[in-house]
């Protein structure tokens, strides 16, 4: 700024009523230019002695306008901001990120498990028109590691966009886990079974276990429940079965799917049993009492009666 532009622009800086870049440019000037500062010096001291009661008054009276006027600037500059972060907020929700679907609304169609991979590909769609599917997430239900829930989220249909209601995902390590869908009205739904996508090899085991723990027991009335999830011992992968003995006359069980019907006097055993995925299938009794985990032979043939 050249030294006639800051001349005029003085009295404004010695009363405070430029604007701040103007104000700026001066001071830097007057730090850098002897001459001004000289006349700013002069002007300053002159101003102060012909500075009436009433000139005064008027003068603090602009300022204090010139001081709402660019307060209510500020404020009409801020709400304008949270206008837009609001409508940006608001449009995001609705036409990107989406809400979550009521369990309801999701149809599956398939549940492939990899063997290789151990991953689990489920495949559905939605029953809304007018929207589209947003995203699909998952994540692990910390109640318990065997468990995976999946949440659907739909989004509206921007015009012209495509309204794409189906879904493929991809979900990692399910390998004795059970994978839940979740909806927005709190309600779930299992969509996959590990357990019960692999009913040879349970079945396989369960036989193992009656043969090799206690052959004497009646399979009417010995109930092997499996445990949710994989269980690691002595670094290998393997499954616990719960053990439930059922006595009286008409004792007995029936398996309906995930659902177990039991009549009788029901006495829970003090132990579980881990078997080994791995073949030559490795056997240990859990027991409670201690946590130690032994091998059937090692235990008194009574320890596993009723």
């Amino acid at each position: 700024m050249n030294c006639d532009i800051v001349r005029d622009l003085m009295p404004g800086y010695i009363d405070g009523v430029i604007s701040e870049t103007g104000s700026s440019a001066v001071r830097e000037h007057l730090e850098d230019c002897g001459e001004c500062r000289r006349i700013f010096t002069e002007m300053k001291e002159e101003m102060a002695e012909r500075s009436t009661p009433e000139e005064q008054a008027a003068l603090d009276g602009f300022k204090k306008i010139r001081s709402r006027t660019l307060y209510l600037r500020a404020a009409a500059a801020l709400g304008g901001l949270l206008l837009a972060a609001l409508v940006i907020g608001v449009f995001l929700k609705v036409y990107v990120v989406g809400s979550l679907l009521e369990q309801g609304a999701v149809r599956i169609t398939s549940a492939e498990y990899d063997e290789a991979t151990d991953s689990l590909t489920v495949n559905g769609y939605m029953t809304y028109a007018g929207c589209r599917i947003s995203r699909v997430v998952w994540k692990e239900n910390p109640s318990t590691g065997a468990r995976v829930d999946l949440f659907v989220y739909a989004a509206e249909t921007l015009p012209f966009g495509e309204e794409e209601q189906e879904f493929s995902v991809t979900i990692p390590d399910m390998k004795g886990k059970v994978l839940y869908i979740v909806g927005s009205d709190y309600d779930n739904f299992r969509i996959y079974d590990w357990q019960n996508d692999h009913i040879g090899l349970m079945s396989e085991l369960e036989d193992e276990i009656y043969e090799r723990v206690n052959p004497g027991w009646d399979r009417e009335k010995v109930l092997l429940s499996p445990i949710q999830g994989l269980d690691i011992v002595d670094g290998m992968e393997g499954i616990s079965y719960g053990v439930t003995f059922l006595s009286g006359d008409d004792a007995g069980y029936w398996k309906l799917g995930h659902t177990i019907l039991m009549q009788g006097e029901l006495e829970e055993a003090a132990y579980d049993i881990w078997i080994s995925l791995e073949e030559p299938h490795q056997i240990l009794v859990h027991d409670y009492s201690t946590g130690e985990y032994r091998r059937p032979e090692t235990l008194d043939y009574l320890f596993f009666q009723f």
